[in-house]
Parts: structure tokens; sequence; C-alpha cells
């Protein structure tokens, strides 16, 4: 087997299922899932890794010892938001700003509208929410000095509380920190308190969401601290020599120690994968627009690559809270397969959000679920694989389904095949409606773009979604079940660095100069993870509006010296991307146009998979048997394929492909072929483009 560290690991805890991959050189990759335990999240990677090394004939430790980079994207701050679980936390803000994160909850586009209703509640409750004078103004300049009794007393309060941490969001402290980085020392010196303020991350424009990310990111601290910093003592000790590294929002991988210390930053992880590996995939295949669609055991998650390049986002509303937080834009919506179908006013089906999760599962898991699913669906109807789930490691109980699908049907007059269709049917125009928000919504044409399917589901479903909303182009990536966890090790070090910079968008001194600290910073920190100067990039980004608007519009700021003609350049690109987004004539140009907010993308390139294709001969592969499915017009016997098929091969729907780890569904007047890097290319008709932006 060798003695050098060459191999590469990806694990990706997603909400139902753990998933993971293995790269080894001259190799193919090796692929497995295990049952995500939410009481115990680290079983789940620890059993993927036992049976990666089973699958290569050797142990554990025998493997870690020959792995060269292990990356690791978790769903645990996700959880924990969704849920209200974390550490009890305590807050300081600004004399007279006590009620800034209960207003926060409240929701800005909810002002006029009953506030009585629900709503999130606040990340920190009133009373553990503590004023301090002190007061800087918007320029920056210190009002009133900060009265360090004021701290000592709040530290009192709070020790008498039980906290376990704080955050600390003070009025302009991104233009000034000084108080902030104050009262952040003194609290690291009376206390052992996790401790974070809005100046480190993040340092927005924006109090209300300043101060719930802050809030929030002290919340989740000591959990996700003690979970990363485990997970990467426990892999130590097993054998792992270099460091784990863990997947954030952004589509970087940090250290677990700077992970710990944001995070917020890791309530994306996982999906963020996916899309980095599409992009991936999608550069050697000559395709700049692409439609992610994730669909797993829980949701479905969207996300475009237009031009090459990932959606990205500074805020986002999740579970109810305004955060700031950079991140690849996501969209989720409950409709995985593990999505409960059920009767409301017992005349309409619905399905999702609930998720029946992997236990006790679906019904047809056999492991005593009653309500219908997605999943059970599509065993009704003959599209799953009979031998079983994840590789045959997961029988297939057909009559439990039906059972499930008939219990469901018999609320509404239905048979069981009858509700399993009805109940693809809504899951399917759900995916569609998903599809329609990320594009139509915002002034994109979905037709432009080629869909990635990959997620346990999504191969299932990717044709029907794609038909909806008029996409001619579906990609079944070869690890498609795995993508994720293929995109995470697939991912570079990278430290996102922000800061608002609210001045005139040809204000060069200003923005040059913040440009600059900015990045020293990332260099800072790539000296610290210890990556040389020839593996170092810097990628910087502008946020601008229109003076007078709330909202902005993210452009990138080429390499090379910030100068007058640059900046200029920059203001076109961003009316241009604002009327995209908002329609031609909607820009206000005479209003002026200034910037928001600078990032820097610090990146370190680390050890990745590649990806060479292989020759594609076309050819027509064998069917390994016929299988009674529904077409959607009604159930034919259909041609049944064994995969992986090898490149070139060519398949004419109605069909099903059953690969270890999911189901292709081609169907009807559809053709598939299996290209140089063994994904499952569908279109219709015959169709075969090359290149393109579709």
């Amino acid at each position: 087997m060798g003695t050098g560290r060459d191999w590469l690991t990806g694990v990706d805890v997603g909400g139902t299922f753990t998933d993971a991959v293995l790269i080894r050189p001259g190799h193919d990759p090796v692929m497995v899932k295990s049952p995500t335990r939410r009481d115990d999240p680290v079983r789940g990677l620890v059993d993927c890794l036992d049976r990666l090394a089973k699958a290569v004939g050797t142990g554990r430790g025998a493997l870690l010892a020959r792995v060269a980079k292990l990356a690791y994207g978790t769903t645990q701050a996700a959880n924990m938001l969704v849920e209200g679980d974390g550490a009890r936390t305590g807050f300081l803000t600004t004399k007279g700003f006590r009620d800034t994160l209960a207003i926060a909850g409240m929701g800005r586009d909810r002002i006029g509208q009953d506030l009585t209703a629900s709503r999130a509640p606040s990340l920190v409750p009133r009373r553990l929410v503590h004023e301090v004078s002190e007061r800087v103004v918007a320029g920056g300049e210190v009002l009133t000095p900060l009265r360090r009794s004021d701290v000592e007393e709040a530290i009192e309060r709070l020790r008498a509380e039980g906290v376990e941490a704080v955050g600390v969001g003070l009025l302009w402290s991104f233009m000034n920190s000084a108080h902030e980085d104050e009262v952040a020392a003194l609290l690291r010196e009376r206390t052992d308190w996790f401790v974070t303020t809005s100046s480190e991350c993040a340092p927005l424009i924006g109090e209300y969401e300043r101060c719930a990310t802050t809030a929030l990111n002290a919340r989740l601290g000591p959990p996700v601290r003690d979970h990363l910093l485990g997970v990467a003592d426990r892999l130590a000790g097993d054998g792992l020599g270099p460091r784990p590294l863990v997947m954030t929002s952004a589509g970087g991988l940090l250290s677990p120690a700077d992970a710990a210390r944001s995070p917020v930053s890791l309530l994306s992880s996982g999906p963020a994968g996916g899309v980095l590996a599409s992009r991936l995939l999608a550069e050697g295949m000559g395709i700049s627009h692409v439609l992610c669609a994730d669909m797993g055991g829980t949701t479905l998650d969207v996300s475009l690559i237009t031009d090459g390049q990932p959606g990205r986002r500074e805020r986002g509303v999740l579970a109810g809270h305004e955060i700031a937080a950079p991140a690849i834009e996501i969209v989720s919506v409950g409709a995985g397969g593990g999505s409960v179908a059920w009767v409301e006013d017992r005349t309409r089906l619905r399905v999702g959000p609930r998720s029946a999760g992997a236990f006790p599962g679906p019904a047809c898991y056999g492991r005593g679920g009653e309500r219908a699913t997605v999943t059970d669906a599509d065993c009704v109807l003959g599209r799953l694989n009979p031998d079983g789930l994840a590789g045959g490691s997961l029988p297939l109980d057909r009559e439990a389904a039906v059972a499930a699908m008939g219990r469901l049907g018999g609320e509404l007059g239905l048979g069981a095949e009858e509700a399993a269709a009805a109940v693809l049917a809504i899951v399917d125009a759900s995916m569609a409606d998903a599809v329609h928000g990320r594009t139509v919504a915002q002034g994109l044409d979905p037709r432009e773009y080629t869909l990635f399917a990959y997620g346990g589901s999504g191969a299932l479903h990717a044709a029907a979604m794609a038909a909806e909303v008029g996409i001619a182009r579906v990609v079944v990536p070869r690890l498609a079940p795995v993508l994720s966890a293929f995109g995470v090790v697939a991912s570079h070090l990278e430290h996102v660095l922000s800061r608002s910079v609210p001045v005139a968008a040809d204000d060069v001194a200003a923005i040059a100069a913040a440009a600059a600290d900015l990045e020293a910073a990332g260099h800072r920190n790539l000296d610290i993870d210890g990556v040389p100067p020839e593996r170092r990039s810097m990628a910087r980004s502008a946020s601008m509006r229109f003076r007078g608007q709330t909202h902005a519009v993210t452009v990138p700021l080429p390499e090379g010296e910030i100068t007058g003609e640059l900046l200029a350049g920059a203001v076109k690109d961003f009316v241009e991307r604002y009327e995209t987004r908002y329609g031609a004539g909607t820009s206000s140009r005479d209003a002026g146009v200034e910037c928001v907010t600078l990032t820097v993308r610090a990146v370190g390139r680390t050890p990745r998979p590649e990806t060479r294709p292989e020759p594609a001969t076309a050819h027509s592969p064998a069917p390994a048997g016929r299988r009674r499915a529904w077409t959607g017009d009604g159930f034919a016997e259909v041609d049944r394929f064994v995969g992986p098929l090898a490149p070139g091969a060519v398949v004419e729907g109605p069909a099903v492909v059953d690969h270890p780890g999911n189901t292709v569904w081609v169907p009807p007047g559809v053709t598939a072929r299996v290209d140089g890097l063994g994904s499952l290319v569908m279109e219709p008709g015959g169709a075969r483009r090359t290149g393109g932006a579709a």
C-alpha cells in the first residue's frame, strides 16, 4: 500500500447521512455513507472512516497514516441555530441600546405588521444584556470614553447568571474597535468565557445584523469549539498527521482553531462543498453557468454558478435572525428524500418541511417509520434500486412503503401508487419553484444554465425539475451521492476578511488603504497557517449601492493598484449587475454610487484531487435487466443498467441506472451519455452540446 502521505479524504456530516470520499493516486475514488446521529455527530465521521478503511483493506489507523489532507463539513452550527441550542450567553452593548437584539429578532421586514405574531426569539435574553457607558461616532472618533467600572459590574452580574460566553457589540466599532478591544481584554483577563466582538466577527455597517451575528457567534462558540477541537484530538490520536480542516459557508477551509473562533462562519458548511465541486467539474466541461441542486434526505439546496463564479452573499436571514456572515448563496427548501407527505385540512396533499431523518427514516428503511416520505414514493413507483440503498447496506422494505402510501392515499381516496405519483408531482414542483426563485425572480434565464444534480436523491428528480423550468441539460456527477464531501476536500484554505468602508465609490485613497489593510491581515493569517508565498492568492470585491439605498450589489475588484480607472470600471460593472437583477432602467445613477463593504479572500492552496477525463467512445451498454417503473404517464417495463457505466456509454430513456450510492432516472425521450469524467449527461431528444454558457 505504500508508506507516504498522499491520500485525500473529505467528510460531510449531513442531516440524514454522513458522506465520505477517499481519493488515492492511481485508483478510483471510494465513497461511503453512514447514518448521522444527531446525539453524536462524531460517530458518523468515525463510522465513515472505518468503512473507507474496510473498502481498501486496512484499518482506520493505517488509513489515517496515509492521509495528507482530511477536510470536514459539519451541520452542527446550523442544527443548533434551528433548534435554539447553544451556550448560556451574555451580551455587552453601548448604553441606551440594550434592546437592539430584541428589535433585530423581530425582523425589520415585519415593521408595520402584527408584532405579536410568532417571531424568532432574541438570541440573548434581555436580563443577560448589559450596557456600558461609551460612544464612538460614525467617523470613528471617540465621543464618550469607555467606563471600565461598567464592564466590571457587568462581569459580576453575568458570572452570577452562570454564563459561558459573552458577545460585545458597541456602536460604530467597525470604524474604531478600541473600546471593544478593551472590553474583550478585560473579559478574557477576568473570566474563562468564550468572548467574541463585533469588530472581530462582523466588522460591517448595520447595527442589527452586526449585533445579532456577534451574539450568535458567542452562543455557538463553546459547543462548536469543544466539538471541533475534540474531532481534531480524536483524529490525531487515531493516527492523522496533518490537522484536519473545516469547511466554511464561504467555500474555504479553516484550521479547527480558526473555525472554533468563528462558528457563525460554519452555518452552511457542508452544502458549500457541493457548489465548489460543481464548479470544478463544470470548468473541465467548459460550462460557465450552472444551477446546483443538492437533494439529500432533509432538504433541497439550490445555488447558482454564473460566469464560473458561485453566487455569494454578505448577509442573510437564518432561522429568523439577520446574520452578517459571508457565504455562498444557497436556498434550502424542505424537499428531501426524507420529507414527510401529509394531508392538510383533509383535502390538500403537502410534502415537507418535516423530515423522517435517518432514524427511523422513511417507512421503506424498515426501522419502524410509518409516515410516507418522498423516498417511499420513489420506492413504490419502482424508481429505487430494489437491492437497497448505500451500496446495498440499507435494504428496502417495499411492502412497508406501500403500506405507508396506502394510509396517506386513504385520506384522499387514492390508492398507494396514485398517492406516490402525487407526492412525486408535488415535490418536483416544489423543486422547480426553488429554481425559479433563484433565477427568474432575480432576472436570470434558467434556460441558460446546466443543472448539476447530486445528493442521495437528486438524480431521481433532476430531469423532472429541469423540464419544469426549461433547462435542457442535466449533469449527474460520478460522485453525486457524496459530491459535497468531494467538494470539501477539493477546497483550499481561505480567510474571508471584510470591513465596511462607507465612502464614495471613487474615493481612491480610502478604498486603497482599506484594501491594503485587509490584504495584510490575510497574509498574517496565511503565515500562521504555514502557507508559503508561492501558494497564496488574494481576491478582492466591493459591495456598492446607489446613495440613499439600503441593499448593495457585490462586484469584483481586479488585481493591481487601486486607481480611479479601476474603480470607474467597478462602478460600471455594478450598474450592469444592478439592472440585470432589478430590471433595465431601474438604476439611480444621478444619486451617485457609494462603496459599502470591501472583502478580501486570502487563499492558501492545498493538495486537491485531480480531474482528468478519460477517452469516451460512444457505445450502447447492455442492460442488466428490466424493472417496472412509473414513467409519468403510467407504469412500464424499463431498462435497468448498473453503474458506474464506462465513459462513452449511451442510454435511451425510459431507463434507470442504479449506482452504489444513488439511482438515476432517465425519462422517456431523454438520452443519457457518460462523459470522460464519469458524469452522466442527460439531454432531450439526443441533443448534444459542447462548451458555452448553457
